[in-house]
């Protein structure tokens, strides 16, 4: 690390932490990175120091804490961790395979304040997903522990993870997921680690893993349902590539992209304890940064020369060193450790060479105005301020600008598709309508705020939708037939987000004020 890079690096605030409560689990996955098995494993975190861990979070900030395994159900103590996380304000969720799921259990995990499971499906039936998970009747066993979560009212979201093999039946997968009313799906590519050295050859190839980001780019656009992909971190690449193409700005209400600021999140704001305390980048990149039992969780997360290392991106080797898109991918820092050795070095999936264009800067009015002709500018000032209400409102501002309807048309629809303009229409008076409106905002956690943008966005009373930097980061507008509606909206957004606190902020006095942007 270079003395000027060391004296501005920041230490990101820690998002989520995996913590694996327990290696023993009751499958033996081809896949899985700890090589878990039957166990037993001995060393493994007392409760007391579950505890103790714990409190070290809850002074970190709001931290989601991702009970994982092995199979975290096998360990006595989980709704018992779970609850003591609860209490001192942090998320706590539960990565699970499913199969020890029933209604009871699931009834108690919501009860111990538990605010989301994960449960894998890694195949379209179960001649895949079995064969991925090596037990005969695991994916039976997955979909009852779903069944059982639907029971108790417990949100859950479908965890996959993508090899060779399985690899063209994510889209069914994606599929059963919505047919399941998963909250969302999170889809994992193949880190060859653990167990997952042995099936090496199941490792997507460049070409296949990049067209793998296009579709799941694609099926995030759409918006259907929250997805969020893991252990890929050129995805944010290819976002900001094809928000270029399309001349778009890169927006929070895009989905809840902005949310996503980062590709590798290990030792950034991700951090994982193994079950014998032992503190990690992540769990897939098996080299040590500390353990709890020699020194405070805190103190190993801000000084460990492991996590300063993660974030001298500028440091890093290969092409990573010299792509543009280095602070916002960063590669999988796993991936480049097991297959080149070098935690540093360049990511093998990845395809992209450096220096064949700029990366996207935040600065959309630039590239607006450097599109847009005096023509365009023309009609853009005429439109936003006397647009005619007549049956043929563009052949009217031909006549106003000695133009064609035909040529107005032709240029508007162009400004619509690169993304400058987005949206003609009308500005109603709800009140008069009938409606009630409000501003809304919220204080929602860097790793929460995807998935509280997605909850907000479905429904279709939000008309505006903002990232602010600001403690309250989240703002947005919603109209609704009463106020007693916009209360049972907020409810149903906090219920489903785990976001407790969202304030509705109701105009007590109007005041229209005039807003033309003369380009």
């Amino acid at each position: 690390m270079n003395s000027s890079e060391k004296r501005t690096i920041k230490i990101p605030p820690l998002r989520l932490l995996a913590w694996e409560i327990t290696r023993s689990c009751n499958l033996a996955c081809a896949h899985c990175r700890a090589a878990a098995g039957q166990g037993p494993y001995p060393s493994e975190l007392t409760t007391e120091e579950g505890r103790a861990l714990l409190d070290d979070l809850a002074g970190m900030g709001q931290v989601v804490v991702i009970l994982t395994g092995g199979e975290p159900l096998l360990r006595e103590d989980l709704l018992e961790l779970a609850a003591y996380g609860t209490g001192l304000g942090l998320r706590m969720v539960v990565a699970t395979n499913g199969t020890l799921l029933t209604p009871e259990i699931a009834a108690r995990l919501l009860e111990a304040g538990v605010q989301r499971v994960s449960i894998s499906i890694d195949g379209s039936d179960a001649v895949s997903h079995d064969r991925l998970r090596q037990v005969p009747g695991a994916f039976a066993g997955a979909l009852s522990g779903i069944a059982a979560c639907r029971e108790a009212g417990l949100p859950f979201q479908i965890n996959t993870t993508v090899t060779r093999a399985n690899r063209l039946e994510l889209p069914a997968v994606y599929e059963l997921a919505q047919r399941l009313d998963a909250t969302a799906h999170h889809v994992f590519v193949l880190v060859p680690t653990g167990r997952g050295q042995e099936i090496k050859d199941q490792l997507l190839s460049p070409e296949e893993y990049e067209a793998t980001l296009h579709w799941l780019l694609k099926r995030q656009r759409e918006g259907r349902l929250h997805l969020k992909p893991t252990c890929a971190p050129q995805y944010h690449r290819l976002w900001r590539q094809e928000a270029a193409a399309r001349g778009e700005k890169i927006s929070v209400t895009s989905h809840g992209m902005e949310a996503m600021t980062r590709g590798c999140l290990g030792g950034q704001g991700f951090a994982f304890v193994s079950y014998r305390g032992e503190v990690q980048p992540c769990g897939y990149l098996d080299l040590l940064a500390g353990e709890i039992r020699q020194t405070p969780f805190p103190e190993i997360y801000t000084q460990s020369k492991l996590f300063q290392a993660l974030r001298a991106v500028n440091d890093y080797h290969g092409k990573c060193s010299v792509c543009q898109y280095r602070h916002v991918c960063g590669g999988c820092r796993a991936r480049a450790y097991a297959l080149t050795g070098d935690v540093l070095g360049e990511d093998p999936l990845c395809a992209y060479e450096p220096g064949n264009e700029v990366e996207i800067s935040p600065t959309p009015y630039k590239a607006m105005n450097e599109s847009l002709d005096d023509l365009d500018r023309t009609i853009l000032n005429e439109i936003q301020v006397h647009f005619p209400i007549v049956p043929r409102p563009y052949e009217e501002v031909g006549q106003r600008l000695g133009l064609s309807e035909a040529e107005v048309l032709r240029r508007v629809q162009r400004l619509h598709d690169q993304g400058i303009i987005r949206r003609i229409g009308a500005n109603f008076n709800s009140r008069k309508l009938g409606y009630t409106s409000t501003l809304c905002t919220a204080e929602v956690p860097e790793a929460q705020m995807e998935q509280f943008v997605q909850v907000v966005n479905r429904y279709a009373g939000v008309t505006h939708n903002y990232l602010r930097r600001h403690r309250y980061n989240i703002w947005f507008t919603l109209i609704a037939p009463s106020t007693e509606r916009i209360e049972q909206i907020l409810t149903e957004i906090s219920a489903q987000t785990g976001i407790k606190e969202i304030y509705s902020l109701p105009a007590r006095q109007i005041f229209k004020i005039q807003a033309d942007f003369p380009l």
